[in-house]
Order: structure tokens, then C-alpha cells, then sequence
């Protein structure tokens, strides 16, 4: 029997930071999420926002969240300054961060393994290109998955392409054995790296065969999506906070 990958993202509220209020009282905007990185004991969104953590549902320490970079949930409560919030916190996880590799440097091949990946969702934020993906991990593993996006700089004709790798380090799906998915974010700064204010980028990946009930285990095919990229107006809110426990990526 064939194993699916079927949809399992939570859909969250997505609403924008807004002027009014969403409901009648004071509190701003109930349930934004968003993406942004840790500065001090402040959150910088990726639409530009500072956010001032006033309220929480656990206690936190912001400098435990490893890459420096979060997605979360909040209430927006107040507006104390420009473009500066106080916030109730509902949900935060640390996101994987990664420099963007350079094909020209590569020396190491575990770089460039082309095992399948899905990815569920992709945008520009931040400076950032922020992926939520989705891979099998055998059952009972606790073995890290690598992933990695490469910019291809050698190319003469194409000078933003962009490929996502993952090496799996062998746990690649096989009948009989049983696999399990693991869903989370990652995101790599490109801004850095695109020296226009607006250019074509290409993301190309190796990815399970989409059906019409899910994501084949054991078909693959290789997929290019292409975009631009606007230096000054790059943004698109994610979907969901929370990633799966089982995530394991390095």
C-alpha cells in the first residue's frame, strides 16, 4: 500500500496588524502571526513592527530560542509608538535559519543530495525567503534531516536560480517500512544576495508526485517555481504557528 502525505496544516487566522479594532473593546487585533527576529527583549516582525511582550501564557526567555528568529501568535493590544506594539503572546517557535550557499563554494556533496521534500508554502518576508516543508522520517528516528538552499551563481543566463536540497541520510521511504511526517519552517536571507531592488528568482526542488488525495511516498518529480522579488514590498504572512513535534531538521 502506498503511503500519503495528506494535507495536515492547521489553517490559522491571518489578520494584519490593523488600525481598528477587530472586536469591540481595546485590544487591537486578536491572533496575528507573523514571522520576525529577536532583538533584545523585543520582536522585530518581518512587516516592520516592534512588538513589546507584556502578556504571556508561560513564562519566556527570548534568548533561549536558538537561531534568533520566531514565528508567533499574539494579540495585538496596544499601540504605544510608531509602527510599536504592546502584545499578548499566544504561541511562539524558533525557525531554522540558514546562510544561502553558494554553488561555486561547494565542496562538501552532502550539500547537494536531492532527496524528496515538500513544500507547503513559501514567501518573501523579512529580507528572508521562509519555507514551511514537509518530509518522511522513519518511524522510531530521531536522525536530523539537512537542509539547504543553494544559489546557483555559476549560471550565465539565470543569475537568481535557487535550489532547495534535502539529504535525508538514507531514511528514504521503502515499502514495508513505516514513515512518519515531520512538518516546520526554515528561512534563508537573500536580501544580500539580490542586488536589485526587483528581480526574477527561480526555486527549483525534488518533491513527492502531488495526487489527488496527497503527496505519493514513492513517486517524485523535480518542480521550479518562479516569482519576483520586490526589495521594497516583499512580504506574505504564513499560515499556521505551530510546526510538528517530530521536526528534526539541521
Amino acid at each position: 500500500m502506498r503511503r500519503i502525505f495528506a494535507s495536515i496544516i492547521t489553517i490559522g487566522a491571518i489578520v494584519a496588524v490593523a488600525a481598528t479594532s477587530c472586536k469591540k473593546d481595546d485590544t487591537i487585533c486578536y491572533n496575528n502571526v507573523t514571522m520576525g527576529n529577536i532583538d533584545g527583549e523585543t520582536i522585530i516582525s518581518d512587516q516592520g513592527n516592534t512588538f513589546d511582550i507584556v502578556e504571556t501564557p508561560y513564562e519566556i526567555n527570548l534568548s533561549d530560542y536558538k537561531y534568533g528568529r520566531v514565528i508567533l501568535a499574539c494579540d495585538v493590544l496596544t499601540q504605544t509608538a510608531e509602527k510599536r506594539y504592546d502584545i499578548r503572546l499566544n504561541g511562539i517557535e524558533s525557525v531554522l535559519t540558514k546562510p544561502v550557499v553558494k554553488a561555486s563554494t561547494i565542496t562538501d556533496l552532502e550539500l547537494v543530495v536531492e532527496d524528496a521534500i515538500v513544500i507547503r508554502d513559501m514567501w518573501f518576508g523579512g529580507g528572508y525567503i521562509n519555507f514551511l516543508i514537509e518530509f518522511a522520517h522513519k518511524e522510531g528516528s530521531d536522525k536530523a534531516h539537512f537542509i539547504n538552499l543553494i544559489h546557483d551563481d555559476t549560471l550565465v543566463n539565470e543569475k537568481y536560480a535557487f535550489y532547495l536540497r534535502h539529504n535525508a541520510y538514507g531514511e528514504v521511504p521503502k515499502e514495508g517500512e513505516v514513515f512518519r511526517s515531520s512538518l516546520g519552517y526554515v528561512s534563508f536571507p537573500i536580501s544580500q544576495i539580490i542586488e536589485e531592488d526587483e528581480a526574477e528568482i527561480s526555486i527549483t526542488w525534488n518533491s513527492h508526485r502531488m495526487t489527488n488525495v496527497g503527496y505519493d511516498l514513492y513517486e517524485t518529480e523535480i518542480l521550479t517555481r518562479k516569482g519576483t522579488w520586490k526589495r521594497a514590498d516583499f512580504e506574505h504572512k504564513p499560515t499556521s504557528v505551530k510546526a510538528s513535534a517530530s521536526f528534526r531538521v539541521r
